[in-house]
Formats: C-alpha cells, sequence, structure tokens
C-alpha cells in the first residue's frame, strides 16, 4: 500500500477512537432534583418577575389607580407593625363613592385607605 493509504487508515482509526472515548466520558449532568442545590436550581428557575401591570378605574372624575391601592394597603399593613412577606392573601372591595379601599389580609386583619 502507498504512505497515503496509511495515513488515511490511520486517521479514521485515530478519529473512530476520540468518538469512543467521548460517547463512554460520563455526561456532566445538573443537580439532582432532592439535593439542596437541585431545590435551589429548581427555585431559580420557577421564579419568574411578575409581569407589569397597570390597573386604572375611572369613575365620575376620578381615577383610581389600582397598583397604588395595593402598594397603600400594603404600606398601612407594615405600619401596624406587621411583616409585608406575612401577606398569604389580600381581598380588597373598592367602594369609589365613599372614597375608601376596604381590606382584608389573611382573613385576620381589617383595614381602609383613601382613594384619592
Amino acid at each position: 500500500m502507498p504512505k497515503n493509504a496509511d495515513t488515511k487508515v490511520t486517521e479514521v482509526i485515530e478519529a473512530e477512537i476520540k468518538t469512543e472515548e467521548t460517547a463512554a466520558a460520563p455526561k456532566k449532568r445538573g443537580p439532582k432534583p432532592g439535593s439542596k442545590r437541585g431545590d435551589k436550581a429548581a427555585a431559580k428557575k420557577a421564579e419568574k418577575p411578575a409581569p407589569a401591570k397597570d390597573i386604572l378605574v375611572q369613575i365620575w372624575d376620578k381615577e383610581i389607580d389600582i397598583n397604588r391601592v395595593e402598594e397603600n394597603i400594603k404600606s398601612q399593613f407594615v405600619a401596624e407593625g406587621h411583616r409585608a412577606g406575612a401577606i398569604k392573601k389580600m381581598s380588597v372591595y373598592i367602594k369609589p363613592e365613599d372614597g375608601y379601599a376596604y381590606y382584608v389580609i389573611n382573613d385576620k386583619f381589617e383595614g381602609s385607605v383613601y382613594l384619592y
């Protein structure tokens, strides 16, 4: 055989050996779901920022910004000595004719905030 044929055969064999080595090498995987790292990684993937929302209610010649009402309720709740993270459920009743939003937090705490 000519020299060129030998070098080609050698190259083919070396290429086959390399592909077998890479196929036999263990694949790197992420952390296991039950491990602490796995739980943190899953939590990071699950956390998505809330989409921005602009909800406005117009009644008579007034405008009520629902986001501002929600912020006012939370700040009043915190001012009363509670933690903002303690809010699990919040029900809000907006009564524009009175000019107040009445709320109940965690089926336990009641209050109201001025709308305008």
